[in-house]
């Protein structure tokens, strides 16, 4: 998905991404989850794919792609969603095998997307970096926040109109309005598409797995996020962003981040783009919900604008317990 409005030869057109780094003097980056990345790490320590499934497949292809067009994979966020899970130590060593695997060699890369071969030698594991991996991330706290809230609201009233808007009031009321997690829930809540993947094990028997699956979504929250802001930067960095990701879900929901009011010719409105997910009555409706949230939200007079010392972890404590207490009826 990319963070401009592509030229009508195409996002991966040759020629218009020569002519982004040699004329426009423009870095093409791309921002990959820790799906791809860490198959990209895996295929550099094991030397040939474990299996070809779809996810492998585009992240080997999007390897190959890169080194021969010059493009740079940010991979940063998905090794600290990574360190979440298995620490710092092991995040730190697939990172340094990603980074074997980023090394310029493009034509073996090729070759192996190509099937041409099995089997590639990336050469040795890069040096280790010292970054704290495990470090909070503020804005994965906040998503944490409204994921637990998304989990809350699926289990108490399902995936309904009035979850939607309880959310969005919620945000107002008792949070901040965060605009790719409000997208996020439009499509999980939205009830002419399946969401299942999008929040996790809600009922699972063994509360844990509730639990990750709240914290998964709040990362699949965080790339958006991390997505917006780095688009944002554009014209202070001369660079341009491109997120990838073999997750359907994730990648509907990045595309509709960029979208209007209303329609124009380079976007679509924000009723059209929810009318993926949602009848077209209740598309106007969350349209025009997401428009006062904005009106609210850049006035300040939401909560959030008044959020002092650090209430995250209360209610992430809050959050939690209700999703570990929860019993099916």
């Amino acid at each position: 998905m990319p963070g401009w409005i592509p030229p009508s030869v195409g996002l991966l057109d040759l020629s218009a991404l020569t002519y982004a780094e040699d004329i426009d003097e423009i870095s093409t980056v791309v921002l990959v989850d820790r799906n791809l990345a860490s198959r990209m790490a895996r295929l550099a320590t094991e030397g040939t794919p474990r299996r070809w499934d779809y996810p492998t497949e585009v992240a080997i292809n999007l390897m190959a792609f890169a080194q021969a067009m010059n493009l740079d994979i940010e991979p940063g966020l998905a090794f600290h969603e990574l360190a979440s899970s298995v620490g710092n130590a092991s995040a730190q060593g697939e990172l340094s095998w990603f980074r074997a695997a980023d090394r310029g060699a493009a034509t073996k890369w090729i070759d192996i997307a190509m099937r041409r071969c099995h089997k590639i030698d990336l050469g040795p594991i890069a040096p280790l970096e010292p970054h704290d991996l495990v470090r909070p991330l503020k804005r994965w706290r906040r998503n944490y926040i409204v994921s637990l809230k998304m989990a809350r609201l699926t289990l108490e009233v399902g995936r309904q109109p009035p979850a939607m808007f309880a959310l969005l009031d919620w945000m107002i009321d008792d949070f901040i309005f965060a605009g790719p997690a409000a997208v996020y829930a439009a499509r999980h809540f939205g009830p002419t598409v399946r969401a299942g993947k999008m929040m996790k094990q809600l009922r699972a028997e063994d509360r844990e797995r509730a639990i990750a699956g709240a914290r998964n979504a709040a990362w699949d929250i965080t790339y958006l996020s991390e997505f917006l802001r780095l688009v944002a930067q554009r014209e202070h960095t001369n660079q341009q962003y491109v997120f990838a990701t073999a997750d359907r879900a994730l990648r509907e929901t990045a595309s509709a981040l960029f979208c209007g009011s209303t329609a124009t010719e380079d976007y679509p409105g924000q009723a059209e783009i929810l009318a993926q997910w949602w009848p077209e009555k209740f598309a106007q409706q969350i349209a025009d919900k997401f428009f006062q949230c904005f009106e609210v939200a850049g006035s300040g007079r939401n909560r959030g604008a008044d959020l002092s010392g650090d209430p995250i972890a209360e209610m992430i404590a809050e959050g939690e317990a209700w999703l570990r207490e929860w019993q099916a009826p």
